[in-house]
């Protein structure tokens, strides 16, 4: 970056980098450049790309929770209903007989997309005296499964009229029994597991003494370490930031490592992951997003119980998509949304940068997300996240046993025994300090934490990629 002259003997080299050189820094300022004339500097440090922190979303629409170990999991119940899946082998279907059906899968769309379970059904859940409903409407009574998950099943109209070779997803709603008959055999609960661990992120900061001391035109605020007319406060000011950056791009962006070379290291599934993997997804293309794309959407959220009230964070192609598309329908500000989330308070909502809309009883406070669109992380040269969007369920769940509200995801951060390392803080040196902790003529400051992504039901959550 070239610098910037004030005047003879004084250069200014701002740089966007947090070095610890000299060079960084305000130059030494020699006494007869001084001895002249005081210019006319305004005080105020202009914030050339605004406010460029991306933290945040995280805080707002979910929870923390310590853990005691780097990985931790959870269970989460499936559908105790399921459909199975049967193909129709043979050459036709005799009446009032029943038709031999080959087992082809028990529909794991619960699952979505590969979510793990453990149950004793995860085969077929049919038994013996079920009845089937086919898509067709027609109802079939099971008269037996075989040990291959095959089905004999008989039509209740006598005659199955379904296709031969044809693969149909049949609904179990219930069965029915003969007089003076024993009971059906058991159906064992599935459940869903869901791990995923803590990963080690950190950010440092150094200034010499003798930097520390030089004076610069403008003020300088730091949150941290309060504010003045010093440029470090600038340098350490941007080390936070920066790390405060790193945490959420890692819970959000974040992949879980399984390269055996770097085994030792451990990351995080994060949010986006979460959600293409085990969650819903629609993908736009290149086209931008329609009511129906959006009909569709509230249809499958609602298939598998969404919140009724959803974030959606979206980058900026998509949110300009969004915008047009609810301004030809007059639909921002239409009456009925819901504002639970903020408080029941619109403006609270209108605050935070949300604008709220309703289709089919679902609420979606809209906000662009600057991360997807951010010149040097994920708005870079041939990355398309621009037309990403992240919908979230805004609500909580109480746990049965506890009566605690379960949020739909949170942060995990490693702590026991007193010790948290959730967010750690610390100075070191000789410099600035008034308790020195070494004879190093500096001021470090370190940042460290220790954390994970943490999501419950993947089902709720929607993924939108327009390319």
């Amino acid at each position: 970056m070239a610098s910037v002259s004030l005047g003879s003997g004084m250069i200014l080299n701002p740089t966007s980098v947090a070095l610890a050189t000299q060079d960084n820094y305000v130059s030494a300022l020699t006494t007869a450049a001084l001895a002249m004339h005081k210019r006319d500097v305004d005080e105020n440090f202009v914030k050339r790309y605004g406010n460029q922190g991306i933290t945040g979303l995280l805080e707002l629409v979910g929870a923390k929770k310590e853990c005691t170990q780097t990985k931790f999991e959870h269970y989460e119940e499936a559908f105790i209903h399921n459909v199975v899946k049967l193909s129709t082998t043979g050459t036709g279907f005799s009446a009032n007989t029943a038709y031999h059906f080959e087992y082809t899968e028990q529909d794991n769309t619960d699952q979505l997309n590969g979510d793990q379970s453990i149950g004793s059904n995860t085969d077929t859940p049919v038994r013996a005296g079920d009845i089937l409903l086919a898509p067709n409407g027609e109802l079939g009574y099971v008269t037996a499964v075989a040990s291959d998950g095959d089905v004999d099943a008989q039509a209740f109209d006598g005659t199955w009229s379904l296709s031969a070779s044809t693969e149909y997803e049949f609904a179990i709603i219930g069965n029915m029994w003969a007089e003076n008959t024993d009971q059906p055999s058991s159906l064992m609960p599935r459940i869903h597991t869901y791990t995923n661990e803590c990963m080690i992120i950190k950010e440092s900061f150094e200034v010499s003494g003798t930097e520390a001391t030089n004076v610069v035109y403008f003020k300088v605020d730091n949150e941290k370490m309060g504010s003045g007319y010093l440029w470090y406060l600038k340098g350490e000011a941007d080390t936070y930031k920066r790390f405060l950056d790193y945490c959420e791009l890692q819970l959000i962006m974040g992949q879980t490592n399984s390269n055996t070379g770097i085994s030792t290291l451990t990351s995080t599934e994060g949010l986006l992951s979460f959600i293409e993997n085990k969650g819903q997804s629609m993908d736009l293309g290149s086209a931008s997003i329609t009511m129906a794309d959006f009909d569709a959407m509230v249809k499958s959220l609602d298939k598998y119980r969404g919140a009724k009230e959803m974030a959606l964070y979206a980058g900026i192609d998509l949110s300009l998509d969004i915008d047009d598309l609810l301004a030809a329908q007059g639909a921002y500000a239409a009456g009925g949304a819901n504002y639970g989330t903020f408080q029941n308070k619109k403006d609270m909502a209108l605050n935070l940068g949300f604008n709220s809309f309703t289709r089919g009883g679902y609420t979606f406070h809209k906000k662009t997300y600057d991360v997807f669109n951010h010149p040097k992380l994920l708005g870079a040269s041939g990355m398309n996240y621009a037309g990403y969007g992240m919908c979230i369920p805004m609500d909580t769940q109480r746990d049965a046993k506890s009566g605690s509200k379960i949020p739909s995801l949170r942060i995990r951060y490693k702590a026991a025994n007193g010790y948290s390392r959730e967010m750690e803080h610390w100075l070191t040196g000789s410099a600035v300090l008034k308790n020195k902790t070494n004879s190093e003529d500096n001021l470090k400051s370190h940042y460290r934490t220790e954390r994970g992504f943490e999501g419950f039901a993947p089902n709720r959550f929607m993924l939108i990629k327009k390319s």
